[in-house]
């Protein structure tokens, strides 16, 4: 029952005109997720991007292209995801979880080169993103690209980030020059 009230509240909202702002425009970001979420309890992932969709062609808004993206990511659409999260960052480019999701959908697609340039645009806009900068040296490492990952971790390191984490790293890939500092940070803990 409650599917389909919330299937006929989405329907009156969507045949409205777009909105930009407002409660109206709140009320169909509101409404489309809820519907998203009821398709995604059933099982429908597709639906869900539908009820997406035609949420988009009347009100712009940041949720509703991240959530999308996530469930085609989902549905293996990698690609997709990363494309949508490129034109949502476009839109608000103040939301770096956009390019943060783009860096990983790439890298679930497949496309190493691409995955780490979003990374790298996402670090010079926020240096100091430790998590971000350790799972981008943790992509590099799996992709064999050893270099690269120590200057980021040597990027750390000169942060401040003197830890266990940050040593393995520079020790796995330059053992004579870390060997001492791997030692010392390891035994403290």
């Amino acid at each position: 029952m409650l599917a389909v009230i919330l299937v006929m509240a989405a329907l009156l909202l969507f045949s409205s005109c777009k909105t930009t702002s407002g409660s109206e425009h709140d009320q169909i970001v509101r409404t489309a997720i809820d519907l998203a979420n009821t398709y995604l309890e059933a099982g429908q992932p597709e639906k869900a991007v539908d009820a997406y969709d035609r949420a988009l062609e009347q009100a712009d808004d940041y949720r509703l292209y991240f959530n999308k993206a996530l469930i085609l990511s989902d549905l293996g659409l990698h690609l997709e995801a990363a494309d949508l999260c490129k034109i949502g960052f476009g839109k608000y480019p103040y939301i770096i979880a956009f390019k943060k999701a783009q860096a990983e959908f790439l890298y679930l697609a497949g496309n190493t080169g691409a995955s780490f340039e979003a990374y790298k645009e996402m670090l010079e806009l926020n240096p100091y993103d430790r998590e971000t900068r350790l799972i981008f040296i943790g992509r590099l490492m799996e992709s064999g690209q050893a270099s690269t990952a120590y200057e980021q971790a040597l990027i750390l390191w000169d942060q401040g980030y003197k830890d266990k984490e940050t040593v393995s790293y520079l020790y796995s890939v330059r053992p004579d020059s870390w060997q001492n500092v791997y030692d010392l940070i390891i035994g403290q803990q």
